[in-house]
């Protein structure tokens, strides 16, 4: 009888450990999106737009899903690693690698209303399940407080740890408002999307209600304090890799822990650069933009770059490991966790250090500095693929010869006009303050440029910037340029082909119409100017 006992309690461990988030449910794949439109206007509705990112890198991957004159529609999504994608006017919606989920959308009624989702697999229980239990524990109000007064935010955040407490408390003792039959992998994704949700408008209410002066300004020697329920939660909070699978906005959750508390890796560069001098060489450069050594080291150049910095040159290496140490330190953590190591990663391999113009042997460098930091084996298993594919694409020069797609005639009809000139082209939108705020501080380079080769092109979507609303505005504030605009479903064709839903987006091109970096057309235009002069 005892035996038996034993037997069925293995057993049972071992369908529970089955059941639960192992490394290998984060590893790419597809998941089929497939649904109807009902009520599809003719002219309307004749694609999905879905958003998807790369939490690792923190690159959004945009998918376009054609919808048939009946409505229907259905299609793969490459996914990364299983996760909460966004398909754009309709809902978020989970996709675990391998499943299949259904969507029905009443596009009679408003933006992100009358969507009914099904399917089969995790992902359907997943999507079924996530609105009730948020009700349960939040009921139907919106958590974060904009205006809170700053002597009402202890309180207020006091609250907010209260209920976290809760969530940890039912999750520990598995009372989570779930039918008896749900599997630890649906659990750990309601539990994390609670806690998720929790920790992200914390940190939001401290940029919004605390911080003086711009989004950048925060009072770093205050974070301790305000931080200071992170310490006790460190294993529900930082050290969880379930916070990957949040039921909405995951690569938000993560650039919120970035920005707001592990602010001295997100914020490396601004807080060791050096000024860049007109008689600089290329070595001076490597030592004032990445802090690392260059391959033909010179001892001399070396001693008089630590004079610079007053004997505080460090190499990526030495900073990441000092900035672990400091976050550790700053919020009473036991190690560097999780979601430290996914902020590594991501400053590693953010677009701004792979981007066209991107440096190979520096990326090397920063790469090589994380990697004693990074012991998690799913950011470890990702920080290598990733690593592999920007070398395929960036060192080989592997270029894949890809036919015209509806999206590549579009902008081609855009910028065709404007052949000759070299060109900036600005995505934007009335609902973007940062958008408008640029095109107000272009207004001066506008002004200077006129009379060049050079066009300021600047792209909104239609549908939620009106040309008469729209219109208005520039005209009110004399924004002077190129302005075009774009039919909803243009617009999403152009995010999938740039890869882009936050804006402001900016490219540049050259007088041939060729997609080329900032840093080459800024020479044409000082070479044009040299020119006049």
């Amino acid at each position: 009888m005892r035996k038996k006992h034993i037997l069925t309690l293995m057993l049972t461990l071992v369908s529970m450990a089955a059941n639960a988030i192992d490394e290998y449910q984060f590893h790419s794949g597809t998941a089929v999106l497939k649904g109807r439109i009902l009520n599809k206007p003719t002219d309307e509705w004749n694609i999905v737009s879905v958003r998807a990112c790369d939490l690792f890198t923190n690159k959004e991957q945009m998918h376009t899903i054609p919808v048939n004159e009946d409505g229907t529609f259905e299609g793969s999504i490459a996914l990364p690693h299983s996760q909460s994608v966004l398909a754009l006017d309709i809902a978020d919606v989970f996709l675990a690698v391998g499943d299949t989920v259904e969507v029905t959308k009443d596009a009679a009624q408003d933006d992100y209303e009358g969507v009914t989702l099904g399917g089969h697999g995790m992902s359907a229980d997943i999507n079924r399940l996530w609105p009730e239990v948020r009700k349960h524990y939040f009921g139907n109000r919106r958590l974060f407080i904009n205006g809170l007064a700053k002597e009402d935010v202890p309180k207020w955040k006091s609250d907010m740890v209260k209920l976290m407490d809760v969530i940890i408390a039912d999750m520990e003792a598995d009372r989570l408002p779930l039918p008896s039959s749900t599997n630890a992998y649906i659990k750990e994704v309601m539990g994390a999307s609670l806690l998720g949700e929790l920790l992200s408008v914390i940190m939001e209410n401290y940029r919004h209600n605390m911080t003086e002066g711009g989004f950048y300004k925060f009072n770093v020697a205050e974070f301790g304090d305000y931080y200071d329920f992170l310490s006790e939660r460190e294993r529900w909070l930082l050290d969880n890799p379930a916070m990957l699978l949040v039921t909405k906005d995951p690569s938000f959750l993560i650039n919120y822990v970035g920005v707001y508390i592990m602010i001295d890796i997100s914020m490396m560069r601004n807080k060791l650069l050096l000024g860049i001098q007109a008689g600089d060489t290329p070595d001076d450069h490597a030592y004032k933009w990445e802090m690392v050594l260059p391959r033909d080291f010179d001892a001399r150049q070396h001693r008089r770059m630590l004079a610079m910095r007053q004997d505080t040159l460090l190499t990526v290496a030495d900073y990441y490991r000092q900035a672990s140490q400091v976050i550790t330190s700053r919020y009473g953590l036991k190690n560097v966790g999780f979601m430290q190591q996914m902020v590594l990663c991501q400053n590693v391999f953010s677009e701004d250090r792979t981007g066209e113009d991107s440096n190979p042997e520096h990326l090397a460098a920063n790469f090589a500095a994380i990697i004693p930091l990074i012991t998690h084996p799913v950011v470890a298993y990702h920080a290598l693929d990733r690593y592999r594919q920007y070398v395929k694409e960036h060192e080989l020069k592997i270029e894949e010869q890809k036919p015209l797609t509806k999206a590549d005639t579009i902008f081609q009809r855009i910028i065709e006009p404007y052949r000759g000139n070299a060109l900036y082209i600005d995505f934007w939108d009335m609902s973007c303050a940062p958008c408008r705020r640029s095109m107000l501080d272009d207004r001066e380079r506008v002004e200077q440029l006129k009379d060049l080769p050079v066009r300021f092109l600047y792209i909104c979507d239609e549908k939620t910037s009106p040309r008469d609303y729209a219109g208005k505005w520039l005209n009110e504030n004399q924004i002077k340029g190129e302005h075009i605009y774009v039919k909803h479903e243009e617009w999403l064709l152009l995010c999938e082909k740039f890869q882009f839903n936050a804006i402001p987006f900016n490219l540049t091109a050259d007088q041939d119409g060729n997609i080329v970096t900032h840093d080459v057309i800024s020479k044409f235009i000082n070479g044009l100017m040299k020119s006049a002069e």
